[in-house]
């Protein structure tokens, strides 16, 4: 499920090491199934606020590896994000995104994906607006 090539590290070790592109749908698939909301809430976050400069026109999904990670780290709230405070969902994202990246994000836009999680997270999934 990784995105980088063979000289490229991560920041922190990956939970999952999946490279067969099916393996990893079915992965994705299955997690989507069982933490529906937290699947959804973290991957249109992530997509809308992109801490690591990686979405552009028509290519969507960026994120789906950090989302597989984080929802591992949520076992303790057994994939629950409501109530978490702040300083957890930061917690959170940043290993997520460092599970997967060999880079920090950007700090601006972490911060509103962060934002981005709460609000949804706030609202049971849904957007606001």
């Amino acid at each position: 499920m990784s995105e980088l090539t063979g000289d490229e590290a991560t920041l922190e070790s990956s939970f999952w090491s999946i490279d067969d592109v099916r393996d990893a749908s079915v992965v994705r698939r299955l997690l989507r199934e069982r933490f529906p909301v937290a699947y959804q809430t973290l991957e249109q976050s992530l997509e809308e606020a992109d801490p690591m400069e990686v979405v552009y026109p028509g290519n969507p999904y960026e994120y789906g590896d950090v989302v597989a990670e984080i929802l591992v780290l949520l076992a303790p709230e057994n994939g629950m994000l409501v109530g978490l405070p702040r300083a957890r969902v930061e917690l959170l994202l940043r290993s997520g995104l460092a599970r997967c990246f060999g880079e920090p994000p950007e700090p601006s836009r972490f911060s509103r994906a962060v934002d981005a999680v709460l609000d949804r997270a706030a609202r049971g999934g849904i957007p606001a607006g």
